[in-house]
């Protein structure tokens, strides 16, 4: 007996047409439910009073406008771009070649992430970062941890290995998780 012969059934002529006339049922109700296909192009919310009586248009949603974020320039990128979105940045400074600063840097990114900070681990062992850096802090040791908060001002700044409590710490006292 040849079992994949016996197990293979086909699909009745009927049922495919009706999962196709299913699906372009779907696809015309999606599409008039956007407005493509004569749709209402507007969109006012009518609200019912309990007596079944219609109150006046509801005012459409408008969402808030954001403001925007200023920041102080001469700000490194990486440290700019962590600004726009949390108000207080840990910023870790290590050279890529020390074996040993990786583990301060973890140490920083846990203790930023106990706070509810930004965390920006900084390499430099480069020229190009370490001249935009010390243009930032000054002279640098590694490793060093800075505390920045909006608009760029540093808060903190500790030169050698700092445990991430101390990180947390430094963080939550300049306005993290407020």
């Amino acid at each position: 007996m040849n079992t994949i012969a016996a197990t293979t059934q086909r699909v009745p002529r009927p049922a495919l047409i009706g999962v196709a006339v299913l699906v372009v049922a779907f696809a015309a109700l999606m599409l008039v439910r956007t407005g493509v296909l004569g749709g209402s192009s507007s969109s006012k919310a009518v609200s019912v009073t309990p007596a079944g009586r219609s109150a006046a248009p509801a005012k459409a949603f408008t969402k808030a406008p954001t403001p925007k974020v200023v920041l102080l320039p001469g700000l490194p990128p990486s440290v700019a771009h962590q600004l726009l979105y949390s108000k207080v940045v840990v910023v870790s400074l290590y050279i890529g070649q020390a074996p040993e600063d990786h583990v301060w840097v973890a140490e920083a990114q846990k203790g930023a992430r106990q706070a509810g900070a930004g965390f920006v681990a900084v390499n430099v062992g480069a020229d190009s970062t370490a001249a935009t850096v010390s243009s930032f802090v000054g002279a640098v040791s590694s490793p060093s941890m800075l505390v920045v908060s909006r608009p760029g001002r540093i808060v903190t700044q500790i030169a050698g290995p700092v445990e991430s409590t101390v990180v947390a710490q430094a963080a939550y006292d300049a306005g993290a998780r407020r």
